[in-house]
């Protein structure tokens, strides 16, 4: 029972944060840049869970040589990459918190799902846009 009570305290915790934006993680070292997914994306997550508090948040991601540099609005660390073939594996930190991204990037867009490790907040989608800088 302890478990459960400290994993949704973290969930509260993840939650707080997504409605409350600040930067994520330091920007990694440069790398060589991939065609189509490389710049800014704007994200709009959903949350699926009922009883989530932070139905959905906007986050902005930073992509170079198809690799996640820069995440802001969620606190933590963003660490993943987009395959060539568009394919997106991210895996996010904040707070204890450790969530899964997976989906695909196509054509300047992108959607997909995400799981965490948050008894409230456990799953949700997400929808990109690239941005035009």
């Amino acid at each position: 029972m302890l478990k459960h009570v400290n994993r949704s305290a973290i969930g509260a915790s993840l939650l707080a944060a997504l409605a409350h934006p600040a930067q994520a993680g330091p920007a990694k070292a440069a790398v060589a840049p991939r065609a189509g997914f490389d710049g800014q994306w704007v994200i709009h997550a959903t949350a699926a869970n009922f009883f989530c508090p932070v139905k959905s948040t906007r986050l902005v991601a930073v992509m170079q040589g198809g690799q996640v540099v820069k995440l802001a609005g969620l606190p933590g660390t963003a660490t993943g990459r987009v395959a060539d073939n568009g394919a997106v594996s991210v895996n996010l930190k904040v707070f204890g918190v450790t969530a899964t991204v997976r989906g695909r990037l196509t054509g300047g867009v992108g959607a997909g799902d995400w799981s965490s490790n948050s008894a409230i907040c456990a799953k949700g989608g997400w929808r990109a846009a690239q941005s035009g800088n």
